[in-house]
């Protein structure tokens, strides 16, 4: 699941300049903070309002507006993808401030983002008893019980939300969804390993069931050693019927494996299950790397990439550049038209062209930077680079000459 500062009630957030400071110098830089917070410069604005309070400490607007500077900042930096910054605003607006729900709300957001969920829990759980059933809590709240993998108690939360705002489309889409696998779900059978939490429809043998517990294990250590990341809880598997998997995932009939960027699961339809080795640890390692690409880059990766690393580690690379080379004859491809192409998921020649395409700049990016350098990549990506800076770091080399001499290496 990746939270983004969207699902926040912060953009709210005014700061007030009621009562003018007594001294001066603090009314020009509280004039000025809220000058450049109105243009979004919300870390200059910081500035400002430190700079007011330090000269006149026992105004209690001023201080108000330093929390609300602190908070202003910190939702910034939640929608740049930079959820360690942002907690630490959080905990300054709280530090300055006092209790505020929407300061809590705030820092369990960043929690979740950074799949830290016990301390999601505490911050909206003090965010709710300051606040008692405000929607924009519950939900979050909801985020926090789904990504612990207690759904049924994450619908409770998601609906009472739902009942306050029954116009959000978007919500109710998410409750219908995750309704629908909890009411399948809820029958199947439970196990886990060191790192995995698997549930597994009545079917499934068990050993086919150790097998899959046993393959990820396998590809949480060498996928981990490359990237250099390894998830700190649980992550959720769930092996279904290839009925329940239509159902759920809604993919069509020739997909073998998902990953759901939403509620953070792999799923896994018989299909794929019935995969002769080396298929199944080949088609685990590829989905398990979406789950490490999604937790180092916050969601901001580009599909090509994501999808190019999971064929990497599936092994699949070689014959997928092979591929890419075959589809560029006689036309150009581009890494923007890459993005539109992997959505087309009824056209599975298109898709399979994209994959191979990804798979083709992928093997390009790591030759140039290696596997660990480009784990740096989506970390800092994570972290709310900007892809071109980020790809210019561990490629040494801008986009526009990344994509030149890729699109040069297809034609050789």
């Amino acid at each position: 699941m990746v939270v983004r500062a969207g699902t926040l009630a912060l953009t709210a957030l005014l700061l007030l300049a009621r009562g003018a400071p007594a001294v001066e110098p603090a009314a020009r830089h509280t004039q000025f903070g809220l000058s450049l917070a109105a243009q979004g410069l919300h870390r200059e604005a910081l500035a400002e309002f430190e700079r007011a309070f330090a000269l006149d400490p026992t105004n209690s607007v001023l201080r108000r507006n330093l929390a609300r500077a602190h908070a202003n900042l910190g939702a910034h930096l939640l929608t740049t993808g930079a959820p360690a910054e942002a907690k630490a605003e959080f905990r300054a607006a709280l530090e300055v401030g006092g209790e505020e729900p929407t300061y809590y709300v705030g820092l369990g957001a960043a929690a979740l983002q950074q799949r830290e969920t016990g301390e999601a829990f505490m911050a909206l759980e003090a965010a709710s008893r300051l606040a008692p059933g405000r929607p924009d809590i519950l939900v979050l709240l909801g985020e926090a019980y789904d990504q612990a993998g207690d759904t049924p108690r994450a619908l409770e939360f998601w609906g009472e939300a739902l009942r306050q705002r029954p116009e959000d489309t978007r919500l109710r889409e998410r409750v219908e969804r995750a309704a629908r696998a909890a009411r399948i779900e809820e029958r199947y059978e439970t196990r886990e390993s060191h790192h995995f939490q698997l549930r597994a429809e009545g079917a499934i043998p068990r050993e086919v069931q150790e097998e899959v517990l046993a393959l990820l294990e396998g590809a949480y250590q060498h996928i981990g050693f490359a990237l250099g990341h390894y998830p700190s809880g649980p992550v959720p598997v769930v092996l279904h019927s290839d009925g329940d998997f239509a159902t759920v995932a809604g993919l069509p009939h020739w997909v073998a494996g998902s990953f759901d960027a939403t509620d953070g699961r792999i799923r896994i339809p018989a299909r794929g299950l019935a995969m002769r080795a080396p298929g199944l640890g080949e088609l685990l390692a590829h989905e398990y790397t979406h789950v490490v690409v999604a937790h180092l880059s916050r969601g901001r990766a580009p599909r090509w990439l994501n999808e190019g690393l999971a064929l990497h580690f599936q092994g699949a690379g070689p014959a997928a550049e092979a591929a890419a080379r075959r589809s560029a004859a006689g036309r150009a491809l581009s890494l923007a038209s890459l993005e539109g192409a992997f959505t087309q998921r009824q056209d599975r020649r298109l898709v399979e062209a994209a994959y191979a395409a990804g798979a083709s700049a992928t093997a390009f990016l790591l030759e140039r930077a290696g596997a660990r350098e480009v784990g740096h990549l989506l970390r800092r990506l994570g972290e709310g680079e900007s892809w071109e800076r980020a790809l210019g770091e561990a490629a040494r080399m801008d986009l526009a000459t990344f994509e030149r001499e890729w699109q040069e290496r297809l034609r050789r």
